[in-house]
This record gives C-alpha cells, structure tokens and sequence, in this order.
C-alpha cells in the first residue's frame, strides 16, 4: 500500500520547501491557539467554574476530536471527485478559525451569573470550531500527503511541534497569570485565553492560500452511490489487515485519553492544589514533555514513524500511574506523569497517527482511508467522555486512572504485535 516516493533529486523539491514553510506556519499557529485554550488544562478548569457534572467536563476533553473526526467519511466520498482539493480547505476553515474569536468576546461581555449561557455558548461555539476543522481534515491530510514528500513531512510535524512547544512553554506563565488571583476575575480571565486564541486560528487561514498543490491522486468522474460506497468500505475493512489494526489502536488511543479532561480536577479537588498553580505548571510540564518529544519525532519520525507511536502510547500508560501514586505520596508523580505524557498529548501522536496513515494509503485511496479511519475513531470519542465522566462521578478518579492504564496496555500490545513501520516495510 505505500506509494513509490519521489527520488532524492525531484523536481519538486523546490516546491516542497515552499510547501513546507507554509504548513509549518499554519502548524504552529493552529497548534499555539489549541495549546492556549488547553483541551486538557484549561478548558476543563474553565467548565468547572460553570458546572459540577464530569460527564459534561470529560466530554470538552473529547469534544473537538468527535468533530473533527466524524464528518471527515462524508467528506472523502465527495472530494474523491476533485484531483485539486485546496479550496476545500481555504473555504472551510474561515468559519472554523474564527468562532472561537467570537465566543471570545462573548464570555468577555458575560457576567459570572451567567454560567449556563456560558456554558451553551461554549459548546456551540466549540462544535461548530470542530466540525468545522473536521470539514477541512481529509483536504489537508491530502495535500500534506501529495504536497510534501516523506522527508519534509516528518520534518515538517517535527519542527512545527519543536517551535509551539518553545511557545507554549513561554506563555504557560502569562496563562497561569491571567486566570490567577493577580489576574482579570472570572470569566474575563478565561475570555482573553479564547480571544487571544482566536485571533491566531483567525491568522492561520492565511498559510493555506499559499500552499502549492501537487499531483495526486486522480478525480473519479462520478460521484460513488451510497450502495457502491459502503461495500468498499467494509472490503477494506475485512481485507486490509494493517489498516484494521491501524483503526483498532486509534480507537484505543481515543478511549484511554478520556481521563486526561480530569486530572486538573484531580489536581485541584483531591490534591488540593489552585487553579493558579495546577493549571500552568501541569501545562508546562506537558509542554516539555511535548517538546522533547517532537524533537525525538524529528530525529526518529522519517525512518520509524512507528517506534514514536509506541513510546507515546507506552506514555499513556504511565500518566495514570503516576496519577495514583500522586494520591499515596502528593502531587509529585503528578508533574512526572505530565511531563512523560507530552509525547502523546497535544499534536505529537496526532502528528504521527497522520503521517502513518497518508504514507500507508495509495494516493487515489487516501482521502478515502483517512476518512474511515477517523469518522470510526470519532463514535469512541463520542462514546468516551460519557464512559470518563460516569467512572470520575460514581467511583472516583483513581479507578478511571486505573481503566485508562488497562487501555493504554492494550493499544501497545497492537501496535508491537499487529503494525509495521510503513518507511521500512516492503
């Protein structure tokens, strides 16, 4: 299944380097304004000062993968059409990036007595932000598969997560300033993260006008009936075995990260520690963590994409670990289990499970695996926070740290036994 790669001397190197600055801006603008809005850090924080219920608190956890990821079938069957996808991508994401601007201002203009208007508008916004995100998801994963070659894209991912993690590390303290005491009260602490936030998605639509489109896989000339459509799809599923695997681990990933939306509120109720403290410190230990991490990506990514994939989900087993043992001894293994957890966390695992699957698929099929693979993986993150959020409400945090732990195991059981390395497989 892994396409032929251009030779050392393509002509079309000039063009990947182009390419290459161009998607590594829009990397690190996009990666900084979801690190601002910390999908584990300090959006659960935010909705904890609006609502006790950890089912709506675990599912802001999943809330931007589910749309992300669920549109993005739907999306393949029509793009198949187009041999350019560019526009598709420009035009989508204007109103994706610059919702979160908007709801921005509207939180600003809020007062604390209005947690529930909040709360709505927090999860309207945000869905829309990620389906809209999910809109542009196959179109990107195409061009990045066509546009940049094996080479440039590993450096691309690496490089991209090295610089936003330098980024996010220097302004984990001005976050943990603005939501502290010394800072604005709520919930215009919280509203400038979101505007600030939204200025740089709203700046990050520009990068994608200058991407260089290249060849890739050719535009069918009809659109495939819904009766043709779904029995490829379940060929593909019963035949290629690698793929299956592929989808298996990504469902096991989304699962054991259900109980990431919650260690801040282990953090703060049963360790005992501020907002003030919890949130910035625990951000920039996994800031690190992320940063060492995409720097080991650059390194390792181009010849084993496969190796990184294991080591963060082996992370994944490690943070819910040292979750409990921070309930024996205090917050300690806490920091650890952050710092550790950087390689799966953020856009380095996302970065990977990427890379894996757009060098895997053939050209004329990627748009097709891409959307399978992730509009599958979006029922578990659907499904995830309801079963995060139940476990964290009527048992505790420690035996929802304890079922991530198994998942976790189980992911890296299927990822050594059931995967190979596509750079180096035959």
């Amino acid at each position: 299944m892994t396409e032929t790669a251009h030779p050392a001397k393509s002509p079309y190197e000039p063009i990947y380097r182009r390419n290459f600055f161009w998607f590594l801006i829009d990397n690190i603008l996009f990666t900084i304004a979801m690190g601002i809005i910390g999908t584990n850090t300090v959006i659960p924080d935010f909705l904890r000062q609006l609502t006790d219920s950890e089912i709506l608190i675990g599912l802001s956890g999943s809330l931007f993968t589910v749309g992300y990821t669920l549109p993005q079938l739907f999306v393949a069957r029509y793009i198949v059409r187009y041999a350019k996808k560019k526009w598709w991508f420009v035009i989508a994401n204007i109103p994706a990036r610059i919702i979160i601007f908007f709801f921005g201002i509207i939180v600003w203009l809020s007062s604390p007595d209005q947690a529930q208007f909040i709360l709505i508008a927090f999860f309207v916004a945000y869905s829309i932000s990620a389906l809209g995100d999910g809109l542009v998801g196959v179109p990107w994963a195409d061009m990045v598969g066509t546009s940049l070659d094996n080479k440039w894209r590993a450096r691309m991912f690496g490089i991209a997560t090295v610089l936003s993690g330098i980024l996010m590390l220097l302004l984990a303290p001005v976050i943990g300033f603005i939501i502290g005491e010394s800072g604005y009260a709520f919930p215009n602490n919280y509203a400038i993260l979101f505007i600030i936030a939204g200025v740089l998605f709203a700046i990050s639509i520009i990068p994608g006008i200058f991407f260089h489109e290249l060849p890739g896989g050719k535009a069918v000339e009809k659109l495939p009936s819904i009766q043709d459509f779904l029995p490829e799809l379940g060929r593909i599923l019963r035949d290629d075995l690698q793929f299956r695997a592929y989808i298996i681990l990504r469902i096991l990933t989304n699962l054991f990260m259900m109980a990431f939306p919650f260690y801040i509120g282990y953090a703060t109720v049963q360790l005992g520690l501020s907002s003030e403290i919890a949130v910035p410190n625990l951000l920039a230990m996994q800031t690190i963590g992320s940063l060492g991490g995409a720097m080991l990506y650059t390194w390792i990514g181009a010849k084993n994409n496969l190796l990184y994939i294991r080591l963060a989900i082996l992370s994944g087993v490690i943070l819910p670990l040292c979750a409990l043992l921070a309930g024996i001894i205090g917050p300690f293994p806490l920091y650890i289990g952050f710092l550790v957890s950087g390689l799966a966390a953020g856009s380095n695992l996302f970065s990977c499970f990427m890379h894996w699957i757009v060098d895997y698929a053939d050209a004329d099929q990627r748009p097709t695996y891409v959307g399978l693979a992730n509009t599958i993986t979006a029922i578990a993150s659907l499904v995830a926070p309801f079963i995060g959020g139940s476990i964290a409400q009527h048992l505790g945090y420690e035996p929802l740290f304890i079922v991530s732990m198994i998942l976790a195991l189980m992911g890296l059981y299927v990822s050594v036994r059931h995967m190979y390395n596509t750079q180096t497989a035959s």
